[in-house]
């Protein structure tokens, strides 16, 4: 959530002690100091004033309050804060709900280069969400998002991929990007891969690779892939 990012304003010094104040859990003081430091002007301290506001770290929860401070780093040109902000306008989040305007600040983001934005750029364009939908649009800011790490991008590319949405069906591809989220750590890829090997779709049927990540998927909570094993269990038998 915080980071040491360009300095912009004065508070520099009073940015760095919150930072050290966080690591030692010590969130009231660190709020106090945060705060000084995004008074005097500091965007990543106004920033992450809006982050402590929202998330009631060191402070009691104000969402109305954390718009305000992410409004004023946004104009000084912090593109986490503008999405924030984006994500607020979408939710109703301490504000009236505005899906154009939203979409208007979190592509604002994407296209600086924050792949948090980029991602949720691809989900409104594939629900439709302050913009006209476009399945293509979709799959090519998820490909963006994947290509830079972001594991939900890649489990959806891995969909896309499967089911030719936004793009030609290639199960090749759907297994490359499932398996990135999956070793990721994301559990709807596992499940996802594990039935791609046991179905053989971009593959031969590998039904110890399949066994492999459904097991994973069913250990991370996903109960589809419970329910898979358990029938693999009664063919065997």
């Amino acid at each position: 959530m915080f980071g040491l990012g360009k300095p912009k304003g004065d508070g520099a010094k009073e940015y760095s002690e919150a930072l050290k104040l966080i690591e030692r859990k010590e969130h009231k003081s660190a709020f106090k100091t945060m705060l000084k430091a995004a008074e005097a002007g500091h965007s990543e301290a106004q920033y992450a004033v809006g982050n402590m506001y929202h998330d009631a770290l060191g402070i009691t929860q104000n969402f109305s309050k954390a718009i305000e401070w992410w409004n004023r780093s946004s104009n000084q040109g912090n593109h986490k804060a503008q999405f924030n902000l984006g994500l607020a306008y979408h939710l109703g989040q301490g504000v009236k709900r505005n899906d154009d305007y939203a979409f208007s600040l979190i592509s604002s983001a994407a296209d600086a280069g924050y792949v948090r934005a980029m991602y949720t750029v691809g989900s409104m364009y594939m629900m439709g969400q302050g913009v006209v939908k476009s399945d293509s649009k979709a799959f090519s800011w998820f490909l963006k998002a994947g290509d830079q790490g972001n594991i939900t991008a890649q489990y959806n590319l891995g969909v896309c991929y499967e089911e030719g949405t936004g793009t030609e069906v290639d199960y090749a591809q759907a297994i490359r990007w499932y398996e990135l989220a999956a070793k990721n750590g994301y559990s709807p890829a596992m499940l996802a891969l594990g039935i791609m090997y046991g179905d053989g779709k971009g593959t031969r049927n590998n039904e110890r690779e399949a066994m492999k990540w459904l097991k994973k998927a069913a250990e991370a909570g996903e109960s589809e892939a419970e329910e898979i094993l358990k029938t693999y269990q009664e063919l065997r038998d």
